[in-house]
């Protein structure tokens, strides 16, 4: 043989071997027993679950094997970004798709608190990392096993940092564990602190024995989105979310468009942003824990993780360049245009709601020329102290 053929044969070896090594990285969780975990061990070719048996079918006995590495590469802590509804005991990874199905024969584990209302986790790790983040949720009272798994459907409970690995390639995890009885989900997921990448694990157990402790609430409500009138296409909101300490945690925003500035319109395109980008914050109305936003002026609240406080900020269009009054009229200009060259005790406005404003002597006119919603005349929550009706 070429010395070259040894080479490629010997680098053909090595990738083999590191793809091998990769399959099997990472982790599950071993008590509870997770799903895919549980699959593994009750015959991966010929399932005595008829749950896992079904998964079998769709996506093959392979990912019992590789049980774990129900993975994503890039979630940074974003899991309700990458790991869609219905897909969550896959991590949304097609490979594990068969762990989603809608079932309500999967093996479960009992499971039951200690005499202080905790549970220890145990996670068996086929290759430990540096951790971020352990997170633990349970599905809601009246969570339907055999039913599609929803973010919505699941409660946070437990937040852990970076703890040891223990004897036997095992992280330990103590947690408070929710009170709960009959057939439920624990969902994990696993931030590594080094990269990226997180791990997701479905856990299918049955509560026994009472005990437990009641989750902390997920979302605090820290008060409501009140539209006082309609807003100009073009308008810009921002739910500004800090932390105890003032500083700025995310910053959702959205411009709107024609169709979005009613009254009871802005609230709900808002409360979608919001839902559908944000961390620490959710908008809409809460019914059983979970939060939907309506089409409404008053009754959509603001939720926030516990600590947090938010400001809601709004900036409307920029001024479009002054025209001429049209001829005849008994106005100078239909707000905001023209806003910045207003005079102060002289200019003549028409609102957005029709009505005529003329703009404060000086010094209040000042206020006139001032880009807010504040001040827009007639509707702004401060418009009588640049405008006056005409």
């Amino acid at each position: 043989m070429q010395p070259l053929n040894r080479l490629a044969l010997a680098v053909a070896a090595i990738a083999s071997l590191g793809a091998s090594a990769s399959a099997l990285a990472h982790g599950t969780m071993s008590k509870p027993t997770s799903r895919v975990y549980a699959c593994y061990q009750g015959n991966p070719e010929q399932p005595t679950n008829p749950a896992c048996a079904a998964a079998k079918d769709i996506g093959g006995a392979q990912p019992f094997y590789d049980w774990a590495g129900i993975n994503q590469a890039n979630a940074n802590g974003n899991h309700q970004a990458v790991v869609p509804d219905g897909e969550l005991c896959s991590g949304g990874n097609s490979k594990y798709r068969g762990l989603d199905l809608d079932r309500s024969d999967w093996s479960t584990t009992p499971i039951r608190a200690d005499g202080n209302g905790r549970y220890t986790f145990e996670f068996l790790a086929s290759a430990p990392h540096a951790t971020r983040e352990w997170k633990f949720y349970v599905t809601r009272d009246g969570w339907q096993p055999g039913s599609p798994l929803r973010w919505a459907d699941l409660q946070e409970f437990c937040t852990l940092g970076d703890v040891p690995l223990s004897a036997g390639g095992v992280y330990k995890l103590d947690c408070p564990l929710p009170q709960r009885s009959g057939q439920h989900l624990i969902y994990n997921t696993w931030q590594r602190s080094d990269s990226a990448e997180a791990f997701y694990t479905c856990m299918d157990v049955r509560f026994e024995g009472g005990g437990g402790v009641e989750p902390p609430p997920q979302w605090q409500d820290a008060g409501p989105v009140t539209a006082r009138g309609a807003l100009e296409v073009g308008t810009t909101l921002t739910l500004r979310v800090f932390n105890a300490q003032g500083n700025d945690l995310e910053r959702p925003e959205i411009t709107l468009a024609a169709g979005q500035t009613a009254a009871n319109q802005w609230p709900l395109a808002l409360a979608h942003a919001v839902n559908a980008s944000a961390q620490q914050a959710r908008v809409g109305v809460m019914d059983n824990g979970v939060i939907r936003p309506i089409a409404s002026a008053t009754e959509n609240r603001v939720y926030l993780k516990p600590g947090h406080r938010f400001q809601l900020d709004t900036r409307v269009p920029d001024p479009v360049d002054p025209v001429d009054p049209p001829p005849g009229g008994d106005y100078d200009f239909v707000y905001p245009a023209g806003l910045g060259s207003y005079k102060p005790g002289e200019t003549v406005v028409k609102g957005t709601d029709g009505k005529l404003y003329a703009c404060r002597p000086f010094p209040e006119g000042a206020w006139c020329n001032v880009n807010a919603e504040a001040y827009r005349p007639g509707v702004g929550s401060a418009w009588r102290d640049a405008w006056v009706p005409y």
